[in-house]
């Protein structure tokens, strides 16, 4: 099989509305970079590519044809507490609160596109 030097066997893909929105709560939240981006008219985004440290996402505005698909993505993360204080102070909606569980320190928030985001610092 091969696969583009810069992805992965397997990547999230969101369909999202205001992926301009989204993109930036990625780089202020996540310190994600900006690897690809193919704007569509009318200031809406036709496929956007995101990176944190090796992992891609890519996410695309709504349309009548593409409907939302928002997911359930699971991230290791260097400091819990900094990034889940960043993620508050945008406006999400907190899943847990910081905790130490067996698999690592954690916490999970939903941000406004749905998405829910289960952040751990593995050990």
């Amino acid at each position: 099989m091969k696969i583009p030097k810069q992805y992965l066997p397997v990547m999230p893909y969101l369909i999202i509305k205001d992926a301009k929105a989204f993109k930036e709560f990625m780089i202020e939240v996540f310190g994600a970079t900006e690897q690809e981006l193919v704007p569509r008219g009318e200031n809406l985004i036709m496929h956007g590519e995101l990176k944190i440290c090796d992992a891609i996402i890519m996410y695309a505005d709504a349309t009548e044809i593409y409907g939302e698909r928002p997911a359930g993505i699971f991230i290791y993360v260097e400091n819990i507490d900094d990034l889940y204080k960043k993620a508050i102070s945008k406006g999400v909606k907190s899943l847990m609160t910081p905790i130490k569980m067996e698999y690592g320190y954690t916490a999970g928030f939903e941000d406004k596109w749905g998405n829910q985001w289960w952040i751990v610092a593995g050990e």
